[in-house]
Order: structure tokens, then C-alpha cells, then sequence
């Protein structure tokens, strides 16, 4: 098996997990980066390698990661997501609660459980406040008590779709449990790209196995076989030739 194979699969393999890889940047093959944008993606990768699904926040998991100003950059129609599942009370204590004001209206609140709200933002600056309260001390004392953080979210209008990646695709895009779909990347990247995040999210996480596949350049297919009924997205965002791009494919199991 070639190399490049082991590592592309070590990337994806852990996927849906809890972190997303926000990597230093991975130009097409005329640039700077030597190897394949998807290799340089995992070079950097603080979770030994694994292409994972949220950024975590002292505790709570939240997609899209938060960037290095701190602010959660989003577009209009793309959803934002809180979970507190990590921290949720575990039984026999008693169920635990996530409640979060968007910035936008009222609060939302739901049992964990699922301890999983999303959201979506019209254009502008909003400031999410998140709260898993309930929570049970691991201490002999009963008790309650709570944890909150507070995320300001910038929303961009919709723009033009800039899709500089192809092939970028699920194939099929829907399956069933059991069925296996491809997700179809291409090798490198075309020239004037530059790649600068990576993530795989999927809900729930243990939706889809990724094997093992074979590819020749200048495609690479990675076989995605569905274990429960979800959803798993691969997006990538960054630049082609001075225009910010977010792409992204979604996987639907049934």
C-alpha cells in the first residue's frame, strides 16, 4: 500500500470526533507546500492526525471553530452549533440542561440527552452565551452548579459560491446503513489555492466507518460505509487567488 495512502486514511480515519483541525495553511503544487494539501493538513494537526468535527471551549464543543481572533466566522445559512455533552452530569445524577442565547432572540434549552442546540444568524455580529447547568459535582456534598461561555459570532452575507476544489463530492450522497459512498478529492490543489481549515462533522459521531482505499492520481476516494442513520460534512475553506471560499459536501444516511 503506498504511503500516501496510510496517511490520508490516519487523517480521516478517528473522524467525527471532538476538536476540528484549524492547520497552517497548504498551497496548490506550484506553491509552497511540497506535498499534498491533505498531507499538509495532517502534518499539523494536534490530534495526532485525526480530522475531527468541533472546536472545544472550555468543555463545550462548537462548530465552526472559533479563529485566531476568537470569533466564530460564519455565512448567512450556515448553522452554528453548541454542544455540551462533554460536560453534561453522567448517570445517576440527575439529567443536566444546555441553554444558550443565541444573541438573537430568546434562549433555546434542551436535556442531556442530546445537550446539542444549533443556530442560524442573519448577516451581522451577534454574542452567544452558552450555559450547561445542573451539573453535578463529583463531590460527596450534593450540590448544583454551573458552567457558561460567551463566543461573539460574526455572520457574513451569502456570496457568490467560489468552488475551487474539484472534484469535491460524496458520491453517492445518500446511502443507506451499510452502503458505502466515496468521498472524491483531488490529489493536490489547483493552482492559486490555498487551503487554511479542514473538518469532517458528523452527527452522531459514530455515524460512518472510513476505510481503507487505493487511489491513483489525481483523485483520491476514501470509502465512508454508514453505521447509523446521520449526517457526516467535509468542508474545507481558504483562498483562490485573493477570494475567501468555504466548500463543503454532505453525506446523508438513511
Amino acid at each position: 500500500m503506498p504511503v500516501a495512502v496510510v496517511a490520508v486514511v490516519a487523517m480521516v480515519s478517528v473522524g467525527c470526533g471532538s476538536s476540528a483541525v484549524t492547520p497552517s495553511s497548504a498551497t496548490s503544487a506550484g506553491g509552497s507546500a511540497a506535498a499534498p494539501w491533505w498531507l499538509a493538513m495532517n502534518s499539523s494537526s494536534k490530534t495526532s492526525g485525526a480530522l475531527t468535527s468541533s472546536a472545544v471551549v472550555d468543555g463545550f464543543r462548537v462548530h465552526p471553530d472559533p479563529g485566531d481572533d476568537g470569533v466564530i466566522h460564519a455565512f448567512e445559512g450556515e448553522n452554528v452549533v453548541v454542544n455540551a455533552a462533554d460536560v453534561a452530569s453522567r448517570p445517576p445524577a440527575p439529567q443536566s440542561y444546555l441553554i444558550v442565547n443565541w444573541g438573537d432572540g430568546p434562549n433555546e434549552r434542551v436535556g442531556c440527552g442530546p445537550c446539542r442546540l444549533e443556530h442560524g444568524y442573519g448577516a451581522g455580529r451577534y454574542t452567544l452565551v452558552a450555559t450547561a447547568d445542573d451539573l453535578q459535582p463529583a463531590t460527596t456534598v450534593p450540590s448544583n452548579t454551573n458552567r457558561s461561555i460567551s463566543l461573539v459570532v460574526e455572520v457574513s452575507p451569502q456570496r457568490e459560491i467560489v468552488a475551487p476544489i474539484q472534484p469535491f463530492e460524496f458520491v453517492p450522497r445518500d446511502i443507506g446503513v451499510g452502503e458505502t459512498a466515496l468521498l472524491r478529492i483531488p490529489f493536490f490543489l489547483p493552482p492559486g489555492v490555498t487551503v487554511t481549515s479542514v473538518s469532517l462533522y458528523c452527527s452522531p459521531f459514530n455515524a460512518v466507518i472510513i476505510g481503507f482505499a487505493p487511489f491513483s492520481p489525481p483523485i483520491v476516494e476514501l470509502p465512508f460505509t454508514g453505521i447509523v442513520p446521520g449526517t457526516c460534512t467535509f468542508a474545507a475553506s481558504g483562498d483562490a487567488s485573493g477570494t475567501p471560499f468555504k466548500q463543503k459536501t454532505t453525506l446523508t444516511i438513511h
